[in-house]
């Protein structure tokens, strides 16, 4: 079975730092050369060109920081401690308390030596599955469904954790938040700005007109601009590598054993429930895909960034049946 050795982890923290700034110069050149043919198309002179480079700046800047927020709000997680939260997770099979929740969390963190601040938020969703995000050591985010907190029993939920946590000691992601904070920015804009114009219009009655007029033309700016980026979000998941989700689910397996890992995989095989197809520009923060396209197809690796579920057991398996050695 493959070690993950100090050495091993220190090099690809490397690799993923060098790549995290690899995809922010790519950002400013691929957004530069769409402005370039959208104003040889529209003979605009550079007008686009320059759009396209500040907004482009402008989210490296200022946007990236916000990503993880941003995301929060899209997906409606709560933070775990909240009052509200609590009277449904105490009617959980396996976790009734929050605080044992994250003393499980804390004690996986001591185990793979992991000094980062997490927060953790809840997802509204029956499916198992966890999403994380961040990008600094105090701005990571955890995000874990109702159903995985329902339906997993103890090592399958250490098993989950441990996949999670080898992303973050490995910077894998800090390198897949920016990449969705980067290509995946024009899409999370559009999403959350969409959101925003329909809460403005059922809420019409309920406010000013002024304030309404305000907002619904400030949501609407910034949906129609976030339109003009969108062709960079399609680009999103040709950065992220199907590896990373066998590498975590090996580091998992070292620390809570093969049985729990299959256990954990098989059963969000049999119960999985979709989120939204329009998470593709940041599904690969998530455990498995959010869309359950690697539960019913064999995935296109040249635009898919995980592996399907049945990939992910043979290759655990296969680990196993070559001497206990991953080559």
């Amino acid at each position: 079975m493959r070690e993950f050795g100090k050495k091993v982890l220190w090099d690809r923290q490397k690799i993923n730092k060098v790549s995290t700034y690899i995809i922010l110069s790519m950002f400013i050149i691929f957004a530069m050369l769409f402005g370039v043919l959208l104003d040889i198309w529209l003979k605009t002179n550079v007008f686009f060109t320059i759009l396209f480079f500040i907004f482009s700046v402008f989210q490296i800047l200022f946007g990236l920081s916000l990503t993880g927020s941003f995301i929060i709000k899209l997906l409606d997680a709560k933070r775990l401690g909240e009052e509200n939260l609590r009277e449904i997770i105490k009617n959980s099979t396996y976790f009734s308390d929050p605080e044992y929740i994250k003393n499980i969390i804390d004690e996986v963190k001591r185990v793979v030596d992991c000094d980062s601040d997490i927060e953790v938020f809840v997802i509204p969703s029956q499916m198992i599955n966890a999403l994380l995000v961040g990008r600094t050591k105090h701005d990571y985010k955890l995000c874990l469904t109702y159903g995985t907190i329902e339906k997993l029993p103890l090592n399958e939920f250490k098993a989950l954790l441990y996949h999670e946590f080898f992303h973050i000691i490995t910077k894998d992601t800090e390198y897949l938040t920016t990449v969705s904070g980067t290509f995946g920015s024009p899409m999370l804009l559009f999403k959350l700005s969409s959101n925003a114009m329909k809460n403005i219009i059922k809420s019409k009655n309920k406010v000013s007109n002024m304030d309404f007029y305000r907002d619904f033309i400030i949501f609407s700016f910034i949906c129609a601009v976030s339109v003009l980026f969108l062709p960079l979000s399609l680009l999103t998941n040709f950065f992220v590598s199907v590896r990373k989700e066998f590498d975590a689910d090996m580091f998992s397996v070292n620390n809570v054993g093969k049985e729990s890992m299959i256990s954990l995989l098989k059963k969000i095989k049999e119960s999985c429930q979709s989120l939204d197809t329009s998470y593709f520009f940041m599904r690969h923060l998530f455990f498995s895909h959010p869309n359950c396209k690697d539960i019913t197809n064999k995935v296109n690796k040249a635009i898919e960034t995980y592996p399907t579920i049945d990939e992910r057991i043979e290759f655990i398996e296969k680990s196993y049946s070559q001497d206990n050695r991953v080559e």
